[in-house]
């Protein structure tokens, strides 16, 4: 993998690490948030650690078509466009807050959904004539399956799960690689208190990025991460629902 990648959601911890380990293997970075002073912070500590170009673009994710147009503003950010996008923006209200008010639920499937497929549509747009180029985006183990704890922000990651399905049969003729992440809980803002502290469960933002780099490297089309989770949803997936109704998930 070579060439500038744009990160879109690059004020998460995860984002950040995967933008690092990308810094580290040699591509340009254009880092995009909606705090862009925050990553243009980010850009000019991994461009002068790692001396690798790096810019940063300002976005609101609730916004799909200016989170769409991120692709064409990256394009022109640094010099010799994008050979790669990694999208890592989400938004995740607790699911009583979903039950409680149907317009946390509607702005979640807004971001969740519709701004990342605006982004993948424009990046699949512009990479599809460029073999060896990729899409990436994190959808979550939580869109597995339907637990009662979460279901609203699972439905969301099922569609991306879906879409990021359909984007690599399209793509993959024309050898670009489309790569589903599926992380359990990290250790990020997103889920922090949901976790005691210390939980196995909970994964380091670099042990994420390291599978991410790897899977990309390989091609892969999916990855769960870390790698417990293949197996452990894999298990939930093969449970009947009546016996799966009855967990307390």
């Amino acid at each position: 993998m070579t060439g500038n990648v744009l990160v879109a959601g690059a004020g998460s911890s995860l984002a950040r690490a995967v933008a690092e380990g990308l810094a580290r293997r040699g591509h340009g970075l254009v880092l995009a948030a909606r705090d862009a002073a925050e990553a243009g912070r980010t850009a000019a500590d991994l461009g002068l650690r790692l001396g690798v170009p790096a810019a940063a673009l300002g976005f609101d994710a609730r916004d799909a078509a200016a989170t769409a147009a991120l692709v064409s503003r990256a394009e022109a950010a640094l010099p010799g466009g994008l050979s790669g996008v990694v999208v890592a923006f989400a938004a995740m209200p607790a699911q009583e807050e979903v039950e409680r008010d149907p317009a946390a639920g509607l702005e979640m499937t807004d971001v969740n959904v519709g701004s990342t497929m605006a982004l993948l549509e424009a990046a699949a747009a512009l990479l599809a004539e460029r073999p060896g180029s990729f899409l990436c985006a994190f959808s979550s183990v939580a869109g597995d399956r339907g637990r009662r704890k979460n279901y609203a922000y699972g439905a969301t990651k099922a569609a991306l799960s879906v879409a990021l399905e359909g984007l690599s049969a399209r793509l993959a003729p024309k050898g670009v690689t489309v790569l589903c992440v599926k992380p359990g809980p990290a250790d990020t803002a997103m889920s922090w208190g949901l976790f005691p502290p210390g939980s196995p469960l909970v994964a380091r933002p670099e042990t994420v990025a390291e599978d991410v780099l790897s899977a990309l490297s390989r091609g892969r089309s999916v990855v769960y991460t870390p790698w417990f989770w293949r197996p452990v949803m894999a298990v939930l997936r093969a449970l009947p629902a009546a016996v799966f109704r009855r967990l307390p998930v």
